[in-house]
């Protein structure tokens, strides 16, 4: 090897150790500080003085450098070869005597030396660190490192983004403002983003920065995705971005970043949500339902899937929901399912919410017989069942196109040429595929219900219509906090009767029973301007639930049907009972309390006697009779024999049997109550969707088991609720029919 190229490599070996030397208190420092970042103790002013130590250090350290001496070069060489005696130091020797044989032996010398040094090596820089740090405190700074790295976590890395950050001088400098607009349906004001935080945040959230004092934009970044600025005003510039995913936010050059955050982008949630086991009620399902969402739920609806059919198209309902941001909403739900392909079938209900970020969230599945479809014409029956079918599977669309023709052809029962031609014209479109099967189906359901209501089915649409436009009107006005124009009530209530009287004509229903629409139309103008003039006045809660009362008096008078004559006076008859049942058990309970106190009388008990002798005598005429009544007159005689012989125990018992037995002659007359129900407001239906309405305007849950969030059971306490609201003679007599159909009912 050239001894030339030899020391020269042997020289940067040298000073390679002792810029390490000098450097490394310098190293030490920032390791030192490295450490405590990792803990948590960094800081953008700790950092600056790290800094100014440092660089002491290692100026200190350079300035006692000095430049390796030849010597020193050659005496490295022959300490990492292995060579003794220093041979490189003979080369520069020269022999004393010049002789001949002197000359030779000199030469012969130099060769052996020349040889020696062919393996030299210059070696590898040594730092000897046991030497400079005999308390080896290298170790334990490597060990600090080791645990901080451990500590820290995912933190670590935020950490000493902070710890190795410049501080703000004293002197103006470029201002960094930023805040996150959460999405609007969390109703949160905006996060303002201060140094050192770490937000955690929803999709969809919105990122402002706004830099100011920067001649131009500044370079940022979230995670790997750049952030491009707009000017907004001389050396100020604004950045929005939408927060899709996680990430590190860095304002400014990544050695010396203006501001840096970690954000963390979360999705929202679906709801949670259960309902309970759905009840068949007439032409349609009872659903309990309980829905919770962090900011809100904001519709709910059921997916009808009937069983054993793979190739069947789900069928989605809506189902009614009163108010909106509704975080923790109870309530139960009426779909009317009379109209459903599936009528008659049994299919999985899967009841679905969907909260106010978009995201659906799934109750439990279970499975209900549907109630069968509603038609007794036999050409509507058939054309329903050509609907399920194609409903159960859409791939059969030639098939039932040709049944479909020849049910036109010949339709079992006598419909109007109007709606033949309409079945032949579908058959043809579904022959020539001009329709798809799902509009298919809704022409047919159509089709089907105009064949059942004949003349009615116009009228039926329009009084729908109508009934919806003046419900709607005044909800509206109670969501916005304002009163209905009174024209506008006017004109909606003017477009509602003239749909009614169409309704009655078509029917045929135009002499309707006593307490039909001509005698209940005005209490339900009076209700509408009731309504108005709560909601003009702030009275939400109150206008709510009789708005659930005019909703419930609407629908009474769209379903109404005709009754023949005998039918009215059965109703009237009815009626009447109801009201004089009512007045009997309020007297004889008076009677009864007057005798425990010691103040009862014949004369009292006979009146009673008379009362119920008269209701006998009209519902007699009517061709009705109740079961209980006859009962309840030998009760009354017995308690006017022990009142006359002064037995007061006697009469009691017996005034306590004749209230039982009137009772139970009021639930006989609701349960056989028929014919025509118009104005029956005052209090719910069973089975009503909006019955025991709460503050969110949803029905009380407590009705539908497994819903009643406590598990308690208040059947007791609502059974004597019903018996004391029950002696209110004020009250219409359909109340009565209701209150005595609960009271006929088995307590759970």
């Amino acid at each position: 090897m050239n001894l030339t190229r030899l020391r020269r490599r042997a020289a940067w070996g040298l000073w390679t150790e002792l810029l390490v030397r000098a450097a490394a208190p310098a190293f030490g420092i920032l390791a030192a500080y490295l450490a405590a970042a990792l803990f948590g103790f960094g800081s953008p002013w700790a950092f600056l003085g790290v800094l100014l130590l440092t660089a002491g250090a290692l100026a200190f350290g350079l300035a006692r450098l000095r430049r390796p001496r030849a010597e020193e070069i050659d005496r490295r060489i022959e300490h990492v070869s292995g060579l003794r005696h220093r041979p490189i130091a003979m080369l520069e020797d020269a022999p004393e005597n010049e002789s001949q044989l002197a000359v030779a032996i000199w030469r012969l010398h130099e060769r052996r030396i020349a040889a020696s040094l062919q393996n030299a090596r210059a070696g590898w820089p040594v730092v000897e660190a046991e030497i400079h740090d005999p308390f080896a405190l290298r170790g334990l700074l490597l060990l600090l490192l080791l645990v901080g790295g451990i500590a820290a976590g995912p933190a670590g890395l935020p950490r000493l983004g902070s710890a190795f950050s410049f501080p703000g001088w004293p002197f103006a400098g470029p201002s960094v403002d930023a805040w996150i607009t959460l999405p609007a349906y969390t109703g949160a004001p905006p996060l303002v983003l201060s140094p050192g935080d770490a937000p955690a945040v929803l999709a969809g959230s919105a990122l402002t920065v706004i830099v100011t004092g920067l001649g131009r934009p500044p370079v940022a970044a979230l995670g790997r995705a750049p952030i491009r600025f707009s000017a907004l005003a001389q050396n100020s510039f604004r950045a929005d971005a939408e927060l899709s995913a996680s990430g590190r936010l860095r304002i400014g050059k990544w050695w010396n970043p203006l501001a840096a955050w970690n954000v963390t982008v979360m999705l929202p949630q679906p709801p949670m949500v259960r309902m309970s086991q759905p009840l068949p009620v007439d032409h349609a399902l009872l659903i309990g339902w309980h829905a919770q969402d962090t900011y809100g739920v904001a519709s709910l609806s059921a997916t009808f899937m009937p069983e054993g059919h793979p190739n069947a198209e789900p069928e989605i309902l809506d189902l009614p929901f009163n108010g909106v941001n509704l975080k923790d909403a109870s309530g139960v739900a009426k779909p009317d399912v009379g109209d459903s392909p599936y009528a008659g079938l049994l299919v999985t209900v899967t009841l679905a919410a969907r909260n106010l970020a978009g995201i659906s969230g799934m109750a439990a599945s279970m499975t209900v017989q549907l109630p069968p479809a509603d038609f007794s014409d036999k050409t509507a029956i058939a054309l329903a069942t050509l609907r399920q079918r194609l409903a159960l599977d859409p791939n059969t669309t030639r098939e039932q196109a040709d049944t479909l023709q020849k049910l036109a052809e010949a339709p079992p029962s006598q419909i109007s040429a109007a709606a033949d031609l309409q079945m032949a014209a579908l058959a043809r479109q579904l022959n020539a595929a001009e329709i798809s099967a799902d509009a298919a189906q809704k022409r047919m359901a159509m089709l089907a219900r105009q064949i059942e209501q004949g003349p009615d089915y116009a009228p039926a649409q329009a009084l729908a219509a109508a009934n919806q436009a003046l419900e709607q009107a005044l909800r509206q006005a109670i969501t916005a906090g304002k009163k209905v124009d009174s024209d506008r009530l006017q004109q909606l209530l003017a477009a509602m009767h003239a749909a009614l009287a169409r309704h009655l004509q078509a029917l045929g229903a135009a002499a309707a029973a006593p307490g039909g629409p001509e005698a209940n139309i005005g209490d339900l103008d009076k209700l509408a301007a009731q309504i108005a003039q709560d909601e003009a006045s702030g009275q939400s809660a109150k206008a709510a639930a009789e708005l659930n009362q005019l909703q419930r008096m609407l629908t009474a008078l769209q379903s109404a049907k005709p009754m023949s004559a005998a039918q009215a006076r059965q109703e009237a008859a009815a009626n009447q009972a109801a009201q004089d049942l009512a007045r009997l058990t309020q007297g004889e309970s008076a009677l009864l309390d007057q005798t425990n106190q010691g103040a009862g009388t014949p004369a009292g008990q006979t009146a009673l006697q008379n009362q119920l002798a008269a209701t006998r005598q009209g519902l007699g005429k009517a061709g009705l009779s109740l079961q209980g009544l006859g009962d309840a007159a030998a009760a009354m005689d017995a308690a006017h024999g022990a009142l006359e012989d002064q037995n007061l125990g006697a009469a009691g018992a017996a005034e306590g049997a004749a209230i039982q037995q009137l009772q139970k002659a009021a639930s006989a007359l609701a349960s056989s109550s028929q014919g025509m129900s118009f104005g029956e407001s005052a209090s719910p239906s069973a089975g009503d969707t909006n019955y025991g309405d709460g503050g969110n305007g949803a029905p009380d849950e407590d009705s539908i088991p497994g819903i009643m969030p406590s598990g308690e059971n208040a059947a007791g306490a609502i059974q004597q609720q019903i018996i004391k609201n029950d002696g209110d003679t004020s009250l219409p007599s359909a109340v009565h029919q209701y209150y005595h159909r609960l009271l006929n009912q088995d307590t759970p």
